[in-house]
């Protein structure tokens, strides 16, 4: 049975009690490096067994809480992909994969409970609220659940 991004996350907040993707990461075992980067925000690497996630020292705390789960979300769905590698050596299409990192970030991040006080109104005033894309914000409003439908999806995890 294959996870979705919202039953992980879910998961993850369950376990570590908590939605700040960097604190999760770190009670994973995970090194987190802020640099100055150029032409990027973040990426992930496995090196030696071990995971990091490089973050740009520049990045506002909104945007570095983003690009943490976006990285993290890469980490855990993502194992084995290399995207420098992807981009320059094949003709697979990156953008599959970002999108799911993006859908992982946005569920971690976001609570269907705080979500619900935003449902009456429009996407563009939503993703403006929430600091997202228009894509972000579209997919986080049409997948609000309830707690017992969550419940029901977690039955095989538990």
């Amino acid at each position: 049975m294959t996870m979705t991004t919202k039953a992980l996350a879910y998961r993850l907040v369950r376990r570590y009690g908590t939605r700040d993707p960097a604190e999760i990461a770190k009670s994973m075992g995970y090194i987190l490096i802020d640099a100055p980067l150029k032409g990027v925000r973040g990426f992930y690497q496995y090196v030696h067994r071990c995971h990091i996630i490089y973050l740009d020292s520049r990045l506002p705390d909104r945007e570095r809480r983003w690009v943490c789960a976006h990285e993290l979300g890469h980490s855990l769905l993502h194992k084995g992909l290399n995207r420098v590698f992807m981009d320059a050596c094949t003709i697979m299409v990156a953008g599959r994969y970002e999108w799911e990192a993006d859908r992982f970030a946005a569920d971690l991040i976001f609570d269907d409970n705080d979500l619900r006080l935003l449902i009456s109104y429009p996407i563009p005033y939503v993703a403006r609220q929430l600091g997202t894309s228009y894509k972000v914000a579209e997919y986080l409003m049409s997948n609000i659940g309830g707690e017992a439908g969550l419940r029901g999806s977690f039955q095989y995890f538990q």
